[in-house]
């Protein structure tokens, strides 16, 4: 009993042990033997590649659904109309695509899905003004498709929503800037942008972040004195963290993230548990590789997890234990070359290749 107490006890104060979770497999875009770009997926730990599509026209874009069930796609036809498709994910293997939307002498793209995985948002391209587009919805159990604002006829692309499903984000024309919208109470705002890409909601909370062009003076000289050096003004491309609490009637807040310097900072994502930014910079007068950065939420702490000027790296996205960010890299003096996908281990910095040829990768999570 003795023996059995003492054997009780030690096993009580041993540290916990440590259990890395596996990670999820990794979807992304690569040619097939035509030279059309298909859907594969690859898992750990080899990494090998399944062919997921066997598409006779080119695939667009992509979004897997909230629960990993299935993929929304979308391909372009010869005459200029496209197709919006669902592809169901049965353990690791694709069954047949199916058919939810085709938009007639258009250009349907982007897809994004809400995160009650039933309905999506797509952006709609019709000539002449292709460099209009506007989001619609997609209810993929019924197939009615209608605008996300009802008798709107402004520019909307680069949707994004809220964890909770209860804010939508996307990107007016220029002038307007960031929109976003509260399906609940009907709120609106708007955040100074003129970038027109998409916001990055934080993981836990109603925040996101976002880009806008930027003036910065840069100084000739290290004196205090600015009467004894010249000053010019660079434009710069910065990450603002937006907040939408506060009284409805009130301008909504927002924060500078980016450093006073001149960079281009953008591809933002948060980390699972909304502590760390990853994101990519380059400065905005070389013509250089986008290299990887890191920073915490308040934008404390920054600092480059690669630095070769010759790559191109991102957009990245984290793994679910946040251990790992995914990505494709190129070389910038060869963009003619196909990107590999990579995966770097943030913590120690090492790379691993997923694949040599390859483009927008994910990692296919579940909820």
């Amino acid at each position: 009993m003795l023996l059995a107490f003492l054997a009780a006890a030690y096993t009580i104060f041993l540290p916990p042990k440590q259990t890395t979770n596996p990670l999820p497999p990794v979807l992304y875009l690569a040619e097939d033997d035509a030279g059309r770009l298909q859907l594969y997926r690859a898992a750990a730990p080899d990494w090998q590649p399944t062919q997921l599509t066997q598409e006779t026209a080119e695939i667009l874009t992509y979004a897997p659904a909230p629960n990993g069930s299935q993929i929304a796609y979308t391909i372009i036809l010869p005459d200029g109309s496209s197709q919006l498709k669902l592809l169901p994910l049965r353990e690791g293997a694709s069954g047949e695509s199916e058919l939810k939307l085709t938009c007639a002498n258009a250009e349907c793209a982007q897809p994004v899905w809400h995160p009650d995985g039933r309905r999506l948002l797509y952006e709609r391209r019709e000539p002449p003004n292709f460099s209009r587009p506007q989001l619609w919805w997609l209810d993929t159990q019924t197939g009615e498709t209608i605008l996300l604002r009802e008798n709107s006829s402004t520019v909307s692309s680069s949707a994004r929503f809220s964890p909770d499903g209860r804010w939508v984000s996307y990107a007016g024309s220029p002038d307007e800037g960031l929109q976003v919208f509260n399906f609940e109470n009907g709120r609106s705002l708007s955040f100074p942008s003129n970038v027109g890409t998409p916001a990055a909601w934080h993981p836990l909370n109603n925040q996101l972040l976002f880009q806008n062009t930027r003036a910065v003076i840069l100084h000739s000289g290290a004196q205090n004195d600015h009467t004894l050096h010249e000053h010019d003004v660079a434009v710069g491309v910065s990450l603002y963290l937006g907040l939408l609490t506060g009284p409805s009637d009130e301008r909504p807040q927002s924060h500078l993230l980016s450093e006073d310097a001149e960079f281009n900072d953008g591809n933002a994502a948060w980390s699972p548990d909304g502590q760390w930014i990853a994101f990519g910079r380059r400065p905005a007068s070389i013509n250089s590789g986008r290299q990887l950065w890191l920073m915490r939420a308040d934008g404390s702490e920054a600092h480059a997890l690669t630095n070769d000027l010759t790559q191109h790296f991102g957009p990245p996205s984290w793994s679910p234990d946040g251990r790992y960010l995914l990505f494709q890299q190129y070389n910038a003096t060869t963009p003619d070359q196909p990107p590999t996908i990579q995966l770097l281990e943030v913590a120690t910095g090492s790379l691993t290749q997923i694949t040599p040829h390859g483009l927008l990768p994910t990692f296919l999570t579940t909820n």
